[in-house]
């Protein structure tokens, strides 16, 4: 299992390409091996700052001179917080990134890796592609995500129900365990982070895509079935319009309570939900994407960890990066919140070469491509979930939101010069 796990991320991740833009930008000399000093301030979405907070404070027991605060922001927040500070120059130290890397290299506010720090033989190579920009790392690969179907397999059996293999299937699936109660038989979320994150997989299903050859490709056919198929979960009444989900767990603390029948994420997701269930994982599934006209594509998500430009303490914040990346560390973060590590290493044993999950996550890490490489992704994701909110709310049809998404997104243009 876990061989397959590697095999699959390996053959996947290494199809990520690299973007041509990037700033270079002063950063520390090589790092050395001396004890770590001052104060170090972390900003990470709030899942992971979890796992990072462990890690923190096992890094100051072995550093008494330096102290580290890690700051939760939510995944719709950071980006904007992330943009102004570097506008201001009032930055924290380290950054989660995420996908919003290439546009923080763009405005010239992450420092490059310096040597010492890191060998990005262990890790695998999508994940150091996705943080490498004109043959700059600007990050340490820190995890990967991959998504997958989750569903409360008591209710399904119950009800006579097999997890889904189709987008078909997914709507009888979700109609039948709206039926029987929830309030959600599936659910897709209407506005947000979760909203781009449900339409863009649909999108590849359907055998479409965000960009090609450096145009936009938001208004073909393809899409227009993407987010077709989007809007039923709403227009058949099979999702909730009205949950919005602000902070991370509300999804699971729903689906424990048996409001949310299933729903499709990211494999942090899991010790989320057990933890909701209170450990009983027999009520727990957990299946690939439903397959769509074209495929069962998910994307593969992730971040490393970046230090910014303008920190104060680079030195220190690089030592800390190094450590939170280690195999050990990786895995400790695996187990706290849920993230598959981006080190290889981490994937031969412990917790997640254990891990009753991985053959699931593994198999839809064959199924899976990298996140749109442009330059301003954080402008058109911001895209696909403003107009999935009206798709959701019935306002617009499918036609007239990839029309007006594909207008949206030339104008804001791929950010290459």
């Amino acid at each position: 299992m876990t061989t397959a796990a590697l095999t699959a991320t390996a053959l996947v991740l290494t199809a990520c390409g690299r973007s041509d833009a990037g700033t270079t930008v002063e950063t520390a000399e090589a790092i050395d091996g001396s004890p770590a000093t001052g104060e170090i301030t972390i900003w990470a979405a709030e899942n992971e700052g979890r796992a990072l907070s462990a890690t923190a404070e096992e890094f100051q027991a072995a550093n008494p001179d330096v102290t580290i605060t890690v700051t939760p922001v939510s995944f719709d927040e950071l980006p904007r917080k992330v943009d102004t500070a570097i506008a201001s120059g009032e930055v924290p130290d380290i950054i989660q990134p995420s996908t919003g890397l290439q546009s923080y290299v763009s405005a010239g506010g992450i420092a490059p890796v310096p040597d010492g720090v890191t060998d990005t033989s262990d890790f695998f190579d999508s994940a150091v592609s996705a943080v490498t920009f004109d043959d700059v790392l600007y990050a340490v690969p820190w995890y990967v995500t991959v998504q997958s179907f989750y569903y409360r397999a008591d209710l399904a059996e119950e009800a006579g129900l097999d997890a889904p293999t189709t987008w078909e299937e997914n709507l009888e699936f979700g109609a039948a365990l709206r039926e029987d109660g929830a309030d959600s038989g599936t659910f897709v979320a209407p506005s947000g982070t979760l909203a781009w994150q449900t339409i863009l997989p649909m999108i590849y299903q359907a055998g479409g895509s965000v960009i090609d050859d450096g145009e936009f490709t938001l208004d073909t056919p393809e899409v227009v079935e993407a987010l077709g198929h989007y809007q039923e979960f709403f227009a058949q009444d099979i999702s909730d319009v009205q949950k919005v989900i602000t902070a991370a767990g509300e999804i699971e603390a729903a689906f424990a309570d048996g409001s949310i029948g299933s729903y499709m994420t990211g494999s942090y997701s899991y010790d989320f939900a057990l933890d909701a269930l209170g450990g009983d994982a027999s009520k727990l599934g957990l299946a690939p994407l439903p397959e769509g006209p074209v495929n069962g594509m998910g994307y593969i998500g992730g971040s490393g960890l970046a230090v910014m430009a303008d920190s104060d303490n680079q030195e220190s914040a690089w030592k800390f990066v190094r450590h939170a990346t280690s195999p050990e560390n990786a895995v400790a973060a695996y187990e706290v919140s849920g993230v598959l590590p981006a080190n290889q290493a981490a994937w031969e044993s412990g917790a997640l070469a254990e891990s009753p999950t991985a053959e699931t996550f593994a198999t839809q890490l064959e199924n899976s491509v990298p996140l749109p490489q442009v330059l301003t992704w954080t402008q058109i994701r911001d895209l696909l979930a403003t107009y999935g909110e009206q798709l959701a709310r019935e306002v617009i049809t499918p036609e007239e939101a990839a029309a007006e998404m594909q207008r949206e997104a030339e104008a804001i243009g791929t950010g290459e010069q």
